[in-house]
């Protein structure tokens, strides 16, 4: 587990011997959101599993559920993270200025969809993101080919 701030964890980390995403978490602020996305998933026709107590010990939430958004990608939406106000983070270096996730999370990450049109339908109309092609950007090792990476916002921040 690593900590960025007062939750117990932001990433937790596996040695699986594979370089790739195990899965991402998404927080709601709490049971009827936790609920409402249930709601929200079912009408979109998206199978998910509710976890079991032991599940969401592992991930020291209070409700969980796992399934695999358009892109195959495996996701879960749980609420109600453990967060210990008694004991306060301390960067391992110095940090300029100040550091800041809080309620409005940890920053950026990049998911591949194989069908983005409806990786955008279900981030917007499940989840509520909002977004657009905001960059162009060359391809590492790939002469001539552009990639249009949709950029989401779910908070003010992100």
């Amino acid at each position: 587990y690593l900590r960025m701030d007062r939750w117990h964890h932001r990433y937790i980390v596996h040695n699986s011997g594979t370089d790739d995403l195990d899965y991402l978490g998404w927080r709601v602020a709490g049971p009827e959101e936790f609920d409402e996305m249930k709601r929200q998933l079912e009408a979109a026709g998206v199978e998910f599993r509710q976890c079991d107590a032991a599940e969401c010990q592992e991930r020291r939430v209070l409700d969980l559920i796992k399934f695999l958004d358009p892109g195959g990608n495996p996701t879960e939406v749980y609420h109600g993270p453990l967060i210990d106000y008694h004991k306060p983070f301390h960067p391992g270096r110095g940090m300029h200025g100040r550091f800041v996730t809080g309620d409005e999370g940890l920053g950026h990450l990049i998911l591949r969809q194989t069908d983005v049109q409806k990786a955008y339908r279900f981030y917007t109309d499940v989840f509520g993101m909002r977004g657009s092609i905001e960059y162009h950007l060359q391809v590492p090792q790939a002469p001539g080919v552009i990639a249009k990476p949709v950029f989401m916002h779910c908070n003010e921040r992100h």
